[in-house]
């Protein structure tokens, strides 16, 4: 693991694979000089986030994990939040998403992992 911080370590491969890999693109978006660059490395990091998002919704429906619904729903309402920026981004409004990346990012990708993506984690090494 390059780019996940010891905190964000659940103890899943996969799940740390793919924390991983989102902390390594989330890092080229905050560093992304030109406009053109911002956009395609965003479009990216969404792109990924639908993969990871369906890859982990996969390993919920793969067991009998109590909290998939809510879970779930979290997934549904950052990509909602993704959607917006890329929107906004695609439209000459890159300061709201590059906003969006400074101040916010991080802080959601800490809250979902020790809330959410920790439990998932516990429930598939039972």
């Amino acid at each position: 693991m390059k780019y996940l911080p010891e905190w964000a370590r659940v103890g899943v491969l996969a799940i740390d694979e793919r924390h991983d890999e989102f902390c390594e693109i989330a890092a080229r978006l905050k560093a992304a000089k030109s406009d053109d660059e911002f956009l395609e490395v965003f479009c990216e990091l969404y792109s990924h986030t639908v993969s990871h998002f369906k890859a982990e919704e996969d390993d919920m429906d793969g067991m009998e994990y109590p909290n998939s619904y809510e879970h779930k729903k979290e997934h549904e309402k950052a990509l909602a939040e993704l959607d917006y920026f890329l929107d906004k981004t695609k439209n000459g409004k890159i300061f709201f998403a590059r906003a969006f990346a400074k101040d916010r990012l991080d802080d959601w990708f800490k809250t979902h992992v020790l809330n959410m993506d920790s439990d998932l984690a516990r429930a598939m090494k039972l």
